[in-house]
């Protein structure tokens, strides 16, 4: 169930912070960005909470988060001014958040024509029709059609982010780095398993570099504030995260709407 996203199709113009859980989240001054727009995700989120920030949308494709930090993700879901959830993760909400619920739903699996255009409107994928694997890979243009799930939610928050309309848009905490803990993870053994060392070359950089295209191709900007991401710099370029959060603050920058 849930709403379609159809009525936010660039509903947003400007700037907007995707707020990831690596590491490098904990360098961010979160206060600054207090009048941008924020897309967070899964356990991203505390960093908002304890800010008293009410995120924009509050992503969590991972069925399991919710399992494992139950009162964190209802304090997520509570918050949010609009929640991207699996229409079985919306049927389980309360009725008083109905009407925030946006449902996610996966890209059909390609066919033979959509190389040639049959979605075009609607998402790019990366050519490569013999092969199974990229067969799944993708920017979905319209979150009705369905997103890329490429094993990285920060993938679909920029989906998202691309269907809400916004043209500046910034990656906090896509560190990648299977490593390293997550920003909120502090005690021994609290880190949740984490699949992103299998997927980082096959589906999750090619993805990014996709992605990347387009966005370019329509003028859209996206700037890495993580300076240990292991998305290349080539990709998306980078950013200090002081620097730009001293630009953020002048007076005269109108960053979104």
């Amino acid at each position: 169930m849930g709403s379609a996203f159809a009525s936010q199709k660039n509903a947003h113009r400007g700037a907007v912070l995707i707020l990831a859980s690596g590491p490098s989240s904990a360098e961010l001054d979160i206060h600054r960005w207090a009048g941008v727009p924020i897309i967070t995700m899964n356990g991203a989120v505390i960093k908002l909470l304890e800010a008293s920030i009410r995120p924009l949308y509050y992503v969590c494709s991972d069925r399991s988060f919710q399992e494992q930090q139950p009162a964190l993700y209802e304090a997520a879901v509570e918050q949010a001014h609009g929640l991207a959830l699996w229409p079985e993760d919306i049927q389980r909400l309360s009725s008083r958040y109905a009407g925030k619920a946006y449902a996610l739903r996966k890209a059909p699996r390609a066919s033979f024509r959509d190389y040639f255009g049959r979605d075009q409107g609607q998402a790019v994928r990366l050519v490569s029709p013999f092969s199974k694997r990229a067969r799944d890979i993708g920017f979905s243009k319209d979150m009705d059609y369905g997103v890329f799930d490429v094993r990285t939610v920060a993938y679909i928050c920029l989906q998202l982010a691309y269907h809400l309309g916004f043209d500046e848009i910034y990656l906090a905490g896509v560190d990648l780095n299977v490593q390293a803990p997550r920003f909120y993870e502090t005690a021994p053994g609290q880190s949740a398993p984490c699949g992103l060392d299998q997927h980082l070359q096959t589906r999750i950089l090619p993805a990014m570099e996709l992605a990347a295209g387009v966005l370019a191709a329509e003028g859209r900007r996206v700037v890495n504030l993580s300076q240990q991401s292991l998305v290349p710099e080539h990709v998306f370029p980078r950013a200090c995260p002081h620097q730009v959060q001293r630009e953020l603050n002048r007076p005269q920058r109108a960053l979104a709407s």
